[in-house]
């Protein structure tokens, strides 16, 4: 079996979408991992940092941007529930906008992903 991810209310966060600049589909099961993408052409550097990394800033780097401004990355994550953030020249800190948020215990948000095992539809 493949992993899978599994968002939550999708329609309602990408309806909100409109003008954040070009489109994508947020995280993404590809065979070496999940796929994860951020539309900032004016970064400098992008990194992703979660439960996955202990919140590691310096540990994974998005590549980019390409032409469009997009940076990505493609992380090998074993089933389970991971809360994320981007993080732009090292100081910002930024939800997925394509995926829900929860509350991060701080009085913030954080992005919130669901990767399990099951078969692709």
């Amino acid at each position: 079996m493949k992993p899978r991810l599994t968002i939550l209310p999708l329609m309602l966060f990408c309806s909100l979408l409109v003008a954040c600049g070009p489109k994508h589909p947020g995280p993404m099961m590809t065979k070496e991992g999940v796929s994860f993408s951020l539309y900032a052409p004016g970064a400098k550097s992008v990194a992703i940092a979660g439960s996955f990394n202990a919140w590691d800033i310096r540990k994974d780097r998005l590549s980019g941007p390409d032409k469009k401004g997009l940076w990505a990355i493609v992380l090998p994550l074993p089933e389970g529930r991971y809360e994320y953030l981007f993080v732009i020249n090292e100081k910002e800190w930024r939800p997925d906008p394509f995926v829900p948020e929860v509350d991060d215990g701080f009085g913030k948000k954080n992005s919130v992903l669901q990767v399990r095992e099951d078969s692709l539809q």
